[in-house]
């Protein structure tokens, strides 16, 4: 048993762990969520802006908006919640809304609980597990391309490091967006396919306030039972924050995807941009706004 000098230097160190665990294994689901979600959001109101907020809709929202509620609903499965009513692709334009899962669940039911912080994250986590499946089945170098994911420099890398070492990040993508558009692709039926689902999938997997704002519930379990965790285990004079940071080596593959699905939709959002911005000057001679 350790000797507590001072309570609150104590329960200093126990909320640091805490957070540092929790962010070394799920912020990047964060990170990535919320700057897919900014991207995303920039698309669409290119087209609103332009006069074209239909034409996103029918373009990329009857297979992305599925994807989407479709890993909202397997992890409502996953958690035991009980799904009440479910909409893969409805467009509502009275609330802007694409589709939706409604579930409930057992307040008192821990397990449950923590459910909603992957529920929430259910598009980008699905959304990412079909990006990979749409590499294996359409993409011509897909042996190529799936040895960069597994084996990046950024396997084993928290969230943390992430931030920090945006340069490595940015290397990383450009290197994997060069070897997907690689020249003997482009004649391949397959590659455009892989392309297009892409560009819907990943402009739909981001964290949308709705989705953030489900994940509270669950985000405070898990930090409330770290935090139990961490109370018991640095009182006893053990710190499993080593241990946590080697689970986190695993999620290297993961992280890899995220950053391919980060790439695929600026390349969607720069291409919808270019495009919608040459019409939209020819009429009104002014840029087009993304806000």
């Amino acid at each position: 048993m350790i000797f507590l000098s001072s309570i609150p230097d104590f329960m200093g160190q126990v909320i640091v762990a805490t957070l540092y665990q929790f962010f070394a294994i799920f912020g990047f689901i964060l990170l990535f969520g919320l700057l897919l979600y900014f991207i995303s959001r920039s698309t669409r109101n290119a087209f609103t802006n332009s006069e074209h907020g239909k034409l996103d809709i029918y373009l990329t929202g009857w297979i992305g908006t599925p994807v989407h509620e479709i890993g909202h609903a397997i992890f409502c499965v996953l958690f035991g919640h009980r799904i009440i009513g479910i909409s893969l692709y409805n467009p509502n334009s009275n609330d802007g809304t694409l589709g939706y899962v409604n579930h409930s669940y057992n307040p008192e039911s821990l397990y449950q609980r923590i459910g909603f912080f992957f529920i929430g994250s259910g598009p980008i986590l699905f959304g990412s597990f079909v990006l990979y499946a749409l590499m294996y089945y359409c993409l011509p170098n897909y042996r190529e391309v799936s040895a960069m994911i597994s084996h990046t420099n950024l396997t084993g890398t928290d969230v943390f490091d992430l931030m920090i070492s945006m340069k490595g990040v940015l290397t990383f993508g450009i290197n994997l967006t060069v070897s997907i558009f690689a020249i003997e692709n482009l004649g391949n039926l397959s590659f455009w396919i892989f392309i297009y689902l892409s560009f819907c999938i990943s402009s739909h997997m981001q964290l949308s306030p709705p989705d953030l704002k489900s994940m509270w519930t669950g985000l405070f379990t898990i930090l409330f039972i770290f935090m139990v965790i961490n109370l018991i285990t640095l009182l006893l004079g053990f710190n499993i924050t080593s241990y946590i940071l080697n689970l986190s080596r695993f999620l290297g593959t993961m992280i890899g995807i995220f950053i391919l699905a980060l790439f695929i939709s600026f390349i969607n959002f720069s291409i919808t941009y270019i495009l919608l911005s040459i019409f939209h000057y020819r009429k009104y001679k002014r840029l087009l706004s993304i806000l």
